[in-house]
Formats: C-alpha cells, structure tokens, sequence
C-alpha cells in the first residue's frame, strides 16, 4: 500500500465522522435504482434493481446529498457482517446496519439503503476512492437492497438487518470488498457510511511486517501519586490497570508503562494493598518489549517546548514513605534475577525481532541498538527499615529506555534535538506529525538528524477506531478496515510498518483485546517487536511544525518558574525534598498528556496548582503588627512568626531601622513549630535622639534565601530620657556631695586662719607695743575683727597686716639694735 500516500489529518476527519462514504457512491446507488433492476437479488430487506446513470445525474444528486449530509451531522452509519471482520463471498452475508442519532433530536422514520463497490478493490488507491479519501473518481456502486428505519430518539441507536445472497457479492476472488449505506428521510440523504473488508482472498495474501505500541496509563489526576484506596481498586480483577494489562500481556505488542504507577505501588511498602502487589508481580513477567513513558506520562514535546534538554523526573518520595512499611527489602520482580528482566519470547518471532535478556533496571535513557545486551548491575537493596531511595522506587528492568513518545501531532521543529540531548534518541511520531510519501516506507525514519519512528496513517486511524468502539457492529466495522488495509498492503519483505494505540486505550481494554486477538490471528499481519521496526534503515522523512497551544506553553512556563521558587523558599526546612518531592510530582501529573483532551479542565487545574503554590510562599511570614515605644535604651522588639507548613522550618529574623534612632545589634535564627505562630525577640538599642523610625522586618532561610515579603512597623523612639534623667540626676548627687565637702573645707580654713590670725594678732600687738607703733596696734585689731565676722577678704588682709606688723616689728627692733650696742 501506499503508505502515508494522503494526509494523516484527511484520514483522521474521516474516521471521526465514522468514514462517511464519497457523496457519489451513494448518488451512484440511486441512480442505479432507476438504471436496472437487479432482480435476482433476493434481500430481506426489499431488493430493488441496480445500474448506472449519467454523471450528470450523478453529479446533481452528489451535491444535493453534501447539503442534507451537512445539515444532519451528528447521524452516524456503520455497516459490518453480522458475526464477523471479514467477507467470504462464496456464502451468504448477513449485514448490520447501526444507525446512531448523536444529535439533540429524534429522527424521524426513513429507508436504509444497503450497497456495494461494483468493481473489486485490488489496492490502497482504491481503497481510498471508496472511502472518498483523495482526488481520485468515487467507483460505482451498486444496491444490494433497502430497508425502513424507524425513529430514532436523541442520543439513541437503531440496527437494521440485511441479508445478502453470495450471488450478489461479486467477484470471489476480490481481496477487498467495499459495502456502503445511506439513510434517507422525507426524501433527504441524512447520512451515508462506508466500509470494506478482506476476504479469504485477501487475508491469504503476503504478510505486512508491523509493530504495536501501547500506552499502559491511567486518567489524568492532579497529583504525583496513586493512593492506596485507587490502587486497590484499579489493581483488582476488573480495575482499571487489570484490565489493561489483561488485553496487552503476552501479545505482540510493546508497552510503554507510567513509571508513575511502579512507584506508587512500591512506595506503599508492606502497607500496599495485595491485588497491587500482584499485579506489579505479573507485570514483571509479561513477555511483551516494555519502555518507560516520562513520569505521570508528562508531555515530553512540551517540556521541548520550554527549552529543556533534561526531562523532568521525580527528585524524591521522602515525603510518603514510611519507614514502619519497610521491615523488608524490596524483592526482584518474578522472573527476574537481581533485577534483571526474563528473555522476552513474542508469540510471534521474527528475525528482526530479537531482544536482549538483560537490560540496563535504570530510567536514564540509553543509547545504542536495543538488540545490544548488556550487563545489568544493579542497585543494592535497602536495609530492612530503611526507606528506599527515589533510584529504588523507579526501577525497573525496562526493554529500552532511548523512547520518546509525545502526545500526537504536538512536536515542532528543534523538539527532536532537544529529546536526543535528554537522551531520548527515538520519538514516535504520529503520522499527522510528518510529511506523507508517496509509497510505503519503513517506519524508521531520519528527522533533522534525529531518528524517529512514525506511526503509518492507514494501519494507526482503523486501530485506534477498533479500540475504542462503543457498539459490537461499530467494532466489527472498523476492524474489518483494518484488516482490509492489511489486505492491500506491500507485499512481503517490505519495510516494518508501526502503529500506535490513543492514550485513552485503557479505558476501553475490552476493545483492545479483541482487535489485537483478531490481529494476530490473521494471515495477513506479522506483529513484530520495536526492536525489529528499529533495526531497519532509517528514511529522510520531513517534520511538520505543530507546536502547542501558545496559551499552554505559557502557563507551563509560569509553572516551571513558581516551581523553581518553592525550590529556593524549601531551604527554611531541615530536609527541603519534603516540599520538592510532591511539587515536582504534581507538577508533571499535570503535564500528563491526557489533559491535553479537556483544555479547560487543565486550564482550570493549571490555576488552581498556581494558586496552591503561592500559598505555599506564603506560608512563611510576619505577621504585621501596630506601631510600637521604644522608651528604653536596650530592649528586645517582639516579632510575630507566622508557619502554615505542616512541617517546622528554621528562619533568621532581621530588623531593618530607617534611621539612626535605633540600632539592630543582630539578626535572630528561630525555629517555628509546624502550623503555629511564635514570637522571636529581635535585640534593638536606641541610638542618637529620639523620634520617628521604621523598622523593616524580614526573613531569610539558613542559607541566605529571601522569605516572603518585608513587613514595616512604625517605632516611636523615647530612649534619650533616660540617658538625660541620669545624667541630671548624676550632677544633682555630685553637686550635693561637692557643697558639703566644700562647706566642709571651707569651714576648717575658717578655723585654722582664725587660729593663725589670733596668734598672729597677739605676737603682732605685742611686738608694736614694744616698738610703741600705736597706729600697726589698731590696724591689726581692725582685721582680727574682720577675720571674727568671717570675711574672706578681712582674713586676707589680717594675714597681710600681721606679715606687714611682723615685719615692720622686726625693722624697728633692727633699728633698736645698734642704739643698744
């Protein structure tokens, strides 16, 4: 087949509006009733004769036809045989009509009619036609009968019953045959269908070699983690994940496990419920190519997007492990040895499809061929009692480990450079994601100098539409697609084909079970492993930019920066991967790739993580308070802590004045228990005057970080007065106790120039009575009543007058002298 030959996205609108059949099919069905009859037909629902009209007539009813088709979206067909995905045309064929009304009203009662491609459809091109994909003329058709249809109420499903004779399904040896329908109502084609499917012939045919990727995952969540309640009951019997792993397990399909789902269960210990236990235990022993998707299945081309070249992974799971839960080391998986996983045996072996026995139980991607054994070391196991490390928790013996799967139709162009770097040095491409070709190509294939492996558009958009059929007959009708496009495709020995399951598989594993049984059962199809899809050489193939929503690159931008916050604000715990830990899992839980099927639920989600996170900055602060006195000169300044964490964190408190009233003698490291608020006392002294200051408070973690935002309270600075009131009262003591000893003082020289002077006095008359100086006599009498009455100067001038008598005594006895000699 001509795989890739028409736009992925051409096919993929087809299938959603269930493969509405080329308007001319069905205008060449009506045209054929008025053309001839075809009365050896003998249907169950009334045959009518067949033919071929003019294409005018054909052309006209086409456009009247894509009108009424337009108006009625919402009523979908599918056709299929009644018991069976194929047509063996040498027996009788009874044919399902499933008419649903996805519309919000009843449709009325109409005619079904049933038809078929009148040439047999040998190839792709063909096929296509019928389908009415391509620039291809729509072949003829011809009708094999009709049947009324009753109403239909809104939302709900009608089935209509044709019975074909073998004689009215063509060639027998057609290896495809093209069955059609439409309904009419009141004269108006409301809605056509086509479908085809394989016969004997065709499924006899050459084998397409093609490998099958399945995305073993769980519904998108906002958290990290699966708790223990869902884990119980996904893991049960009919949960979930049991169902998943019951359609893939042991089947030619490669699985690509949430890590996320491996370490949850592992992180339970002893305490994880038994069904998961088990069922981790079984998973470990599947036969199938399994290769780790990124943690919670978090979009790696988005992650491109931001500019990362290491993908995110889990930094720790220190905050749910519980020590008490692992009195046991963790155990290998069954059928492993140390570790290392069993040989991997595909029900279906091919030469290309060998895969090593021992693998590298690590999440760092590795590089080199798949086919490459290596030798396994692994990690030693923990002590009983001791938590396991975050390695521990997300080991596993993988296949390979170098796979990059991105959601569909979201990388753009340099996001492959940035995978190879974080050393994801394959990505699988949906097909809508590269340019077509125009003849089969491996699925190997050259990117911008990256390899890839692209999903083919004509195998993928048929699978995944069998995979998630709501109805028996919707289910028939896609695989017998399927099955047709193996029909018609390249015959053997050409290049291994790959094709991929939605994300959303998982919740329709009863599908997938049977579309992958039908798969393998037949003839036509040789699964083969991702190592064989790989090992062929790579085809330049073009990349088609299809970048994310811009809104959402945004918003996860904004995510990553408020992450790298929280990182920094962690610092104020003792153990900061108690915060990390759950921030950086929630966060790429909510870069699941299956949030990008609601917009706005992640929107919503996106906002509300946003919100959460900030609250976690804020957890951390001072409380404000109202203005505070300063009146002594050293006091300690109250500041209110507050800790919302559910842990205790360590911050140092600073006070910041605005001035030089007060001075901060240093800052304060405190403790603040988990969710409490504490007081720290700051150590404040007043410095020069008083007055107006504001003080700016602070926090910081240990390690320098800034903690929240600066709180600024007010200060009223009095302190000076007590420094004045002492020194007054310091002068007022001095002064009192200098007065009385000056008093003191003063008093004894009172004293003693009292004494002196009496005597002086005494010697003074006495002497100037001897010398009869009367004049000195009274002189000296004057200041020795001077010195009575305490004058300071009369004191003085009595010293003086007594020196003066005394001296002038002494004269006049000198002069005495010689008249006695």
């Amino acid at each position: 087949m001509a795989a890739d030959s028409t736009p992925a996205r051409a096919r993929g609108d087809r299938l959603t509006h269930r493969r509405g059949v080329v308007l001319g099919v069905a205008a060449a069905s009506v045209i054929a009733v008025i053309a001839a009859p075809l009365g050896a037909l003998a249907l169950s629902g009334g045959a009518s004769s067949a033919g071929v009209g003019d294409a005018a007539s054909a052309q006209a009813r086409a456009q009247a036809e894509a009108v009424a088709s337009a108006e009625a979206e919402g009523v979908r067909l599918h056709l299929a045989p009644a018991t069976s995905t194929t047509i063996d045309p040498r027996s009788p064929l009874t044919v399902q009509v499933e008419l649903d009304n996805a519309t919000a009203e009843q449709l009325a009662a109409g005619t079904l009619r049933l038809t078929r491609a009148e040439e047999p459809i040998d190839d792709a091109d063909e096929l296509d036609a019928w389908f009415g994909v391509g620039d291809g003329t729509p072949p003829s058709a011809v009708e094999l009968g009709t049947a009324e249809s009753r109403a239909t109420s809104a939302g709900g499903s009608t089935t209509v019953t044709f019975t074909v004779p073998s004689s009215a399904l063509g060639d027998p040896t057609a290896p495809v045959i093209g069955l059609g329908a439409e309904l009419v109502v009141d004269g108006t084609v409301v809605a056509t269908g086509a479908d085809a499917f394989a016969t004997p012939t065709g499924t006899a045919g050459a084998k397409t070699t093609v490998a099958f990727a399945y995305p073993l995952t769980i519904p998108e969540q906002t958290t990290g983690m699966i708790d223990a309640a869902t884990l119980e009951e996904w893991t049960a019997p009919l949960g979930l994940l049991s169902r998943q792993l019951d359609a893939v397990a042991d089947r030619p399909v490669a699985i690509g496990v949430d890590p996320r789902i491996i370490a949850s269960i592992r992180a339970l210990g002893s305490a994880a419920p038994e069904s998961a236990t088990a069922w981790l235990a079984r998973l470990g022993t599947v036969t199938n190519e399994i290769f780790p998707l990124a943690y919670a299945d978090a979009d790696v081309a988005l992650q491109a997007q931001l500019g990362l070249t290491t993908m995110l992974a889990p930094t720790s799971f220190s905050d749910v492990l519980d020590p008490s839960a692992f009195t046991t080391p963790i155990e290998p998986e069954p059928g492993t040895d140390e570790g290392e996983q069993a040989p991997i045996d595909e029900p279906t072996p091919t030469a290309d499809a060998t895969v090593p026995a021992t693998l590298p139980p690590t999440t760092t991607p590795t590089d080199g061929p798949a086919d490459t054994p290596s030798p396994t070391p692994t990690e030693t196991p923990p002590v009983p009692g001791e938590v396991p490390s975050t390695e521990a928790l997300l080991e596993w013996p993988y296949t390979r480990t170098d796979l990059a799967w991105p959601a569909d139709d979201t990388v753009a162009t340099g996001d492959l450079g940035r995978l190879d770097a974080a050393g994801l040095t394959t990505t699988i491409l949906a097909p809508g994601n590269v340019a077509p070709t125009d003849s089969a190509v491996s699925a190997t294939a050259s990117i911008d100098g990256s390899t890839a492996l692209v999903a083919d558009a004509r195998i993928t958009a048929p699978l995944r539409e069998a995979s998630a059929a709501g109805s028996d007959t919707a289910w028939r009708s896609a695989t017998g697609q399927l099955l047709a496009e193996f029909a018609v495709a390249p015959a053997a020995g050409g290049p291994a084909l790959l094709a991929t399951f939605d994300r959303d598989a998982g919740e329709h594993s009863v599908r997938v079970a049977a579309t992958l049984g039908q798969l393998t059962n037949d003839a036509s199809v040789q699964p083969t492993g991702l190592a064989g899809a790989i090992g062929a050489p790579p085809v330049a193939r073009t990349l088609v930019d299809e970048p994310e929503d811009p809104q959402r690159t945004t918003t996860a931008q904004r995510m990553l920066d408020l992450e790298a916050e929280v990182g920094q604000f962690s610092t104020v715990l003792d153990d900061p991967r108690l915060l990390t830990g759950p921030v950086r899992r929630d966060l790429l839980a909510l870069f699941d790739v299956a949030w990008l099927a609601d917009p706005a639920a992640w929107d919503a989600a996106a906002a509300q993580w946003l919100a959460d996170r900030r609250a976690t900055l804020a957890g951390v602060s001072v409380v404000p308070s109202s203005s505070v006195n300063i009146f002594a000169r050293e006091s300690p300044l109250p500041i209110t802590v507050l800790n919302a964490l559910p842990y205790p964190v360590t911050v140092v408190v600073s006070a910041d004045p605005s001035n030089g009233r007060l001075v901060v003698e240093e800052s304060v490291t405190e403790t603040i228990p988990a969710e409490s608020r504490s007081t720290v006392q700051v150590p404040i002294a007043a410095g020069v005057g008083r007055g107006e200051v504001t003080i700016a408070i602070s926090l910081a973690s240990p390690t320098g970080v800034a903690i929240g935002r600066t709180v600024y309270i007010s200060g009223n600075v009095q302190a000076d007065w007590e420094g004045l009131g002492a020194v007054i009262l310091a002068t007022a003591v001095v002064l009192f106790f200098g007065f009385g000893i000056w008093r003191n003082i003063r008093r004894r020289r009172k004293q003693r120039a009292a004494e002196a002077s009496s005597a002086i006095a005494e010697s003074g008359v006495a002497k100037s009575a001897e010398a009869g100086g009367a004049a000195d006599a009274a002189e000296i009498a004057d200041a020795a009543a001077a010195v009575e009455a305490g004058d300071d100067a009369g004191e003085r001038e009595t010293a003086r007058a007594g020196v003066d008598t005394a001296e002038r005594a002494d004269e006049t006895q000198d002069d005495e002298d010689p008249k006695r000699d």
